[in-house]
């Protein structure tokens, strides 16, 4: 605050006391009756001014202080009102409306955030239960395909397959804003795990007669974390292979430079309109696939998949030209300090 600030705030008792000055000394002046010297009423003009000006300056260095303390307040993280004393009546019950204000406010976030506490608890037992039964009926699906023609069995097998997938992307999108408490950076092989999704996949590879072409060298490893990039890896192939046509493709492959690492995942399949690349990670995004196309879209794995991946210090882009396929790259920085990841 500054003093010119202070000064216009306050021009009305700076006008009031400068009328009040020139009235007294005029009428001590031109008192007939009670002569007083000129001296004398300059004397007590200076003496007032000097008492005037005292007060002024105190009464400024004290809201000075008062108002250095709020800025404080406001330039803390902690946003915790730790206001200064009031001063006045006036602003005893302005304090009074914000530390009401504020308790309001306190209780309402406490209220939110338990409410977010026991949806996502709720969100992520429900994803454990459901998974016994779909562990069960994977294994009875096993076992009756010694005694039955399993072309029967195959459109159940795979609307399970869905029924997984679903709940796994709710699994890890309720443990996303936890992530630093559920990850380890190490050395991944990553040959391995597409191997590991391929065979995840395999109803639809095989139902949809869609050719594999892996590159990727067996000695191929990233720094990550095994089951967050698995589960990355898992909604690109799912995406390949739902965007592909009969008898598509999908290829696997690498580069690497010397900054980083970087894994391809191209298809042959239906491709992403240009309008629809900058969308594609927002959250429950569809786009024109998902709206004219029977696939059942969510939007839920390409958003959860770069989320993870940002978190991770990875990188996905995607480059696509529509009818003739898409190609999805994931890349992995070769240095990176991987203790920022606790921050996230």
């Amino acid at each position: 605050m500054s003093f010119i600030k202070y000064l216009k705030e306050n021009i009305k008792l700076l006008a009031f006391y400068i009328f009040q000055i020139i009235f007294i000394s005029l009428t001590i002046y031109f008192d007939r009756k009670n002569r007083v010297l000129t001296s004398n009423i300059f004397y007590i003009i200076f003496v007032s001014m000097f008492m005037f000006i005292t007060y002024i300056a105190i009464d400024y260095y004290r809201k000075y202080q008062q108002i250095k303390k709020l800025l404080d307040v406001e330039a803390s993280e902690d946003k915790t009102p730790i206001l200064p004393k009031p001063i006045d009546c006036k602003e005893e019950i302005y304090y009074s409306i914000i530390d009401s204000l504020y308790n309001d406010f306190m209780e309402t976030v406490k209220n939110i955030e338990n409410e977010f506490k026991e949806n996502k608890e709720f969100m992520t037992a429900w994803a454990h239960e459901i998974k016994t039964p779909i562990t069960t009926s994977k294994l009875l699906i096993s076992c009756e395909k010694q005694g039955l023609d399993t072309e029967n069995l195959k459109p159940l097998e795979e609307e399970i397959e869905k029924i997984d997938d679903y709940v796994e992307k709710v699994l890890y999108y309720s443990r996303s804003d936890n992530f630093s408490k559920d990850y380890t950076i190490s050395e991944v092989n990553i040959a391995k795990l597409i191997k590991e999704s391929v065979k995840k996949h395999s109803i639809i590879f095989i139902k949809k007669h869609i050719k594999l072409l892996n590159e990727v060298p067996e000695a191929f490893t990233v720094d990550s974390d095994k089951k967050w990039i698995l589960f990355i890896i898992d909604q690109i192939v799912s995406n390949a292979l739902k965007y592909s046509n009969v008898n598509g493709i999908v290829i696997f492959k690498t580069l690497e430079n010397d900054k980083e690492k970087v894994l391809i995942i191209e298809d042959n399949g239906l491709g992403i309109k240009s309008e629809d690349l900058k969308k594609i990670f927002n959250n429950a995004f569809t786009g024109y696939n998902g709206r004219n196309i029977n696939l059942k879209a969510t939007g839920m794995g390409l958003y959860l998949s770069q989320k993870l991946a940002k978190k991770l210090k990875h990188h996905i882009d995607i480059k696509s030209e529509y009818g003739k396929g898409t190609s999805v790259f994931i890349h992995f920085p070769k240095w990176h300090d991987y203790y920022d990841v606790t921050k996230m």
